[in-house]
């Protein structure tokens, strides 16, 4: 008895959890995607450059006026063929890609969350853990890994709206939208577990990773000189399947980058980068009351640019975002 009545109520919860999460990724995603949705997969300002047949013969007749008239053997086409930009042949239209693309990433995570996180086990509760104080849940890397994972997750929407024929200012916008209706719609979900919480620490660096990454793509002259990565340093075991929340392994850094500053013209000296990073170790081990082995570490060092490297023979910018571990030399500025 006491096990069916746990069954009803884990359904109740799932769906109460379906229809508050669905409102919400509607919310998020249709009032950022409203130029998306057009019929034609095309922006306002690309369809500006494809002209009706009615007004391409307006655009003519004007034309003609403007010129000199002149005996010509064969009378014109009053209208000239209508070009049908070669997106409407495709199954999908950019905008039809874009909205399936958006509802996928979002169901997958409600998906995952429900088998991993406990999603729908209890009622929308806060949680507040703190920022980068040495009693905090990760010592403040998991902060540091909400602002990298947004960061990283907009500019990977943006990519794919690049290759699917958005312009770059669109792709840019819509990729930063994308990655923040993702991230809000992962927080609010995580409020309805009893392990995680809603965290408004979270939703803040999610938030300034999008802003950023948005920043880095309309300026790229920023991105050109600054990075932001995150290295990992695997244990060559089943621990690593985890690393996306593995933070004991994790580091993340800022790396200034010589290659991106015109002074600096020694080639060899292009490849160098300048390096400001942290992380935290002995969280995921620690017991209340126990040995206390928590420490968080500040450090700097001196890099190689992988990424400089890796463009001569491959078009990537993945080395932008990922530190390889063991290439550059560090000093612990801050350790306690």
């Amino acid at each position: 008895m006491n096990m069916m009545a746990a069954r009803f109520g884990a359904e109740r919860s799932l769906i109460r959890l379906f229809l508050e999460t669905a409102l919400l990724a509607f919310l998020c995603f249709f009032l950022a995607s409203p130029s998306w949705a057009q019929q034609d997969g095309f922006s306002q300002f690309e369809n500006d450059k494809f002209l009706t047949p009615e007004q391409d013969a307006l655009e003519e007749e004007h034309s003609l006026a403007r010129e000199p008239k002149v005996a010509i053997e064969e009378e014109e086409p009053a209208i000239r063929e209508h070009k049908i930009p070669s997106e409407k042949k495709d199954f999908l239209t950019r905008g039809q890609k874009t909205q399936l693309l958006n509802a996928g990433a979002m169901g997958a995570v409600l998906i995952y969350g429900i088998a991993n996180w406990d999603y729908g086990e209890s009622n929308f509760s806060f949680e507040d853990e703190g920022w980068f104080e040495r009693d905090s849940p990760n010592g403040g890397a998991d902060k540091f890994g909400h602002f990298w994972a947004s960061y990283t997750l907009s500019h990977i929407y943006s990519w794919v709206y690049g290759k699917w024929g958005y312009t770059e200012s669109e792709a840019n916008l819509y990729g930063a939208l994308s990655n923040l209706g993702f991230q809000t719609l992962m927080e609010v979900a995580d409020g309805f577990s009893p392990s995680q919480g809603f965290s408004h620490e979270d939703m803040i660096m999610n938030i300034v990773g999008a802003g950023v990454a948005y920043a880095w793509g309309k300026y790229p002259s920023m991105a050109s000189k600054i990075d932001f990565r995150m290295e990992y340093k695997p244990e060559f075991s089943s621990s690593d399947f985890g690393f996306v929340d593995n933070y004991e392994r994790q580091s993340f850094l800022i790396a200034i980058k010589a290659d991106g500053f015109d002074f600096v013209k020694n080639p060899y000296l292009r490849y160098l980068e300048f390096h400001v990073g942290y992380y935290a170790r002995g969280y995921e081990d620690y017991v209340e009351g126990g040995p206390d082995d928590r420490q968080r570490t500040i450090y700097v060092g001196i890099g190689f640019n992988v990424s400089r490297l890796v463009q001569k023979y491959v078009k990537t910018t993945v080395f932008d975002y990922i530190q390889i571990p063991y290439t550059s030399v560090n000093k612990t500025v801050a350790s306690d």
